[in-house]
């Protein structure tokens, strides 16, 4: 391999993060440049980036590119860009071929079956059960209503704006107690009411 091709190596094994690798591209550059002190600068400095634990040991388990004749994304990596499109059926599919694949693996495992819970849920949505939302309905030519009507629930939520709120702080404060009281819960710090 020629010089420029090492370092060029070094230089995506760098920007990769694999800094070992990155070490190991630049040691052969050197044993053929001896005398290029700008790449035994740059070694220097990606190795002064490393702890010393990562200086034991040199040799990677993986191999620093993927092999050509495999495909170029395992079944994972296929799985993880179908869900994170929203494509959970595909995902799951993916994984479950991983699963096969490697049946020791765990993280495959529970990955899958995240993915299959998504791909279908226990049952369809219960729309009986649905709250209601009260509010002025569409009429066509006049477009949505300024104001979207809110559910009870969100209007009731702790987070909801207090209506028609006071300006006096001291009211508001007493409304907001007030709201606490209300939900069974006692203020931890205030006065008796």
């Amino acid at each position: 391999m020629s010089p420029v091709d090492l370092e060029q190596k070094a230089e995506r094994a760098v920007r990769r993060g694999e800094l070992l690798v990155a070490l190991e591209h630049f040691d052969a550059y050197l044993a053929q440049q001896p005398d290029d002190e700008r790449v035994r600068q740059r070694m220097e400095a990606v190795r002064a980036l490393l702890q010393p634990s990562e200086l034991v040991s040199r040799r990677r388990a993986e191999p620093e590119e993927p092999d050509p004749s495999a495909g170029s994304l395992s079944e994972a990596e296929l799985g993880e860009m179908h869900a994170s499109s929203g494509r959970f059926t595909e995902a799951a599919a993916c994984y479950q071929r991983a699963c096969t694949a490697n049946p020791k693996n765990e993280l495959l495992r529970e990955r899958y079956q995240e993915l299959r819970a998504l791909a279908s849920p226990d049952g369809r949505a219960d729309l009986a059960r649905a709250e209601k939302l009260d509010g002025p309905l569409m009429t066509p030519g006049q477009g949505p209503s300024k104001v979207p009507p809110r559910s009870v629930t969100a209007s009731a939520a702790s987070f909801s704006p207090i209506s028609a709120a006071p300006i006096d702080p001291i009211k508001l404060l007493e409304q907001l107690l007030d709201r606490i009281q209300s939900r069974g819960r006692r203020p931890s710090n205030g006065p008796e009411a």
